[in-house]
Order: structure tokens, then sequence, then C-alpha cells
């Protein structure tokens, strides 16, 4: 598999694309010929506890080499869409557009775009929670770049991009 900090990829690989593998994962746990078990297991993961097998086997088989240096992301990543159930992923429906539409609150809002590490997991499963009760699909590329970057400009890009469409929704709702 490709790492995700690997400069060149294989001459025959396609690059790296976050995009691409969670479109990959989100199919891969939405579908109806993935375990029940596995998925309540996925659901299940939290950032105090350590992962189980089912976590293990999912991201040798299907992450990237590396996923490890970041093992705390990918659980609230697919514990999030885990939560969310088979239709999840919506690359057209931005997450920051759904959490308006759905009277998400800036508070709530503002604590998930501030929050850094198991606060920052904890807050995304919250957010799965309550996006999966109201029957949401979102660019789950929105949270997993929220969750994964590990550089300050291109969280703070994320964070831009998500409150961006959060309050371009907003706003028009008001006019």
């Amino acid at each position: 598999m490709l790492n995700a900090a690997t400069a060149s990829p294989p001459m025959n690989a396609e690059p790296f694309s976050l995009a691409r593998l969670i479109g990959k994962v989100a199919a891969i746990i939405g579908s109806e010929d993935f375990s029940t078990g596995e998925r309540a297991a996925l659901k299940r993961l939290a950032p105090d506890r350590p992962p189980s097998l089912v976590f293990y086997r999912f991201c040798f088989q299907h992450l990237p080499d590396g996923w490890q240096r970041q093992m705390s992301a990918w659980q609230a990543v697919l514990a999030g869409l885990a939560l969310m159930g088979t239709s999840a992923h919506n690359p057209q429906r931005p997450v920051g557009q759904a959490l308006a539409e759905q009277r998400y609150s800036e508070a709530r809002l503002e604590r998930l775009l501030s929050a850094q590490d198991d606060v920052l997991y904890t807050l995304t499963l919250r957010v799965a929670r309550f996006l999966a009760a109201k029957g949401e699909s979102v660019n789950w590329l929105d949270l997993a770049q929220l969750l994964l970057a590990q550089d300050r400009e291109k969280r703070e890009a994320v964070r831009l991009r998500i409150a961006g469409d959060y309050y371009r929704y907003h706003n028009n709702e008001k006019d």
C-alpha cells in the first residue's frame, strides 16, 4: 500500500488521495456485505479506549502504510463512518452546510473547530451521531482532513472551509 507521507509513489500506483481513500473506506463500511458485527465494533471505538482487533484488521487491510502514526484519528474516522451507517459519505454535501441546515449550534461548531487531540475525536463522534440522527450523509473528507491534518496551516484551512460552508448556508437562511 502507498504511504501517505511518501514523496513519490511506485511507478504504476496512482498518487495518494485522501478523498479517494475516504470514499473507498466509507463504501466498505457502508456496504451490505460488511459484517454488522464488525460495523458495531467500529462504532464502539473511542479515543480513551484501546482499539479492537476489528480496527487493526480493517486498517491493515484498507489503509495506507503509516496509518499507525495517527491511530486515534483513524479510530475517530472509522467510528464516525460506522455510526452514520450505510450512507455516511456524500462527496457533494459539505459538512458545514449539513450542520447549518440541521441547526447545529454555533457554540458546538466552535468547540469542534477549536478542539484538538482526544477532545476533537470525541466531538467528531458527537457530530457523527448528530448527523446520523438527522439522516444526513456528508462529505467525510472534511472531517477526515480535520482529524488527520498535522500541519497547522492545513488544519486551519479545513476549519475555514467547514465554517465557510456553515455560514454560507446559515446567512442565506436568514435572508
